[in-house]
C-alpha cells in the first residue's frame, strides 16, 4: 500500500468517524484535519481523485463551518492556509462527544 493511499484510508475513518459522533478530543480532530491536508498531493488524474471528493463531500455534510481557522487565525497566517482552498480547517462537527471541546 502506497503512502497516498494509507492516507486516503485514514481520512475515511476520519469521515466515518464525524458521520456517527466524534467522540475524540478536539486535539485529535486537528490532527485528523492535518491528514486531510497531507491528501491535497492527490489531483484531479490521480487515482484515488474520486474517492477523496465523495470522502470531502461527506465530510462537508457532517460539519457546519466554524467562523474561523480551527487552528488558529494566527497558524492559519503563518501557513499560507485559505478558507476556500484549505477549507477543512473551518469546519467543526455537526455531532460532538463530551471529550471534545474546541479550543481555538
Amino acid at each position: 500500500m502506497h503512502e497516498r493511499d494509507e492516507w486516503l484510508a485514514q481520512w475515511s475513518r476520519t469521515v466515518t468517524e464525524v458521520e456517527r459522533g466524534y467522540e475524540l478530543t478536539f486535539d485529535d480532530y486537528l490532527n485528523d484535519l492535518d491528514m486531510r491536508h497531507k491528501l491535497r498531493v492527490i489531483e484531479e488524474h490521480d487515482d484515488q481523485w474520486a474517492d477523496l471528493l465523495e470522502l470531502d463531500t461527506r465530510f462537508r455534510n457532517a460539519t457546519f463551518p466554524s467562523g474561523r481557522c480551527v487552528w488558529g487565525e494566527e497558524n492559519a497566517a503563518a501557513e499560507g492556509w485559505d478558507r476556500e482552498k484549505h477549507w477543512y480547517y473551518w469546519l467543526l462537527p455537526k455531532k460532538q462527544g463530551l471529550a471534545f471541546e474546541a479550543e481555538y
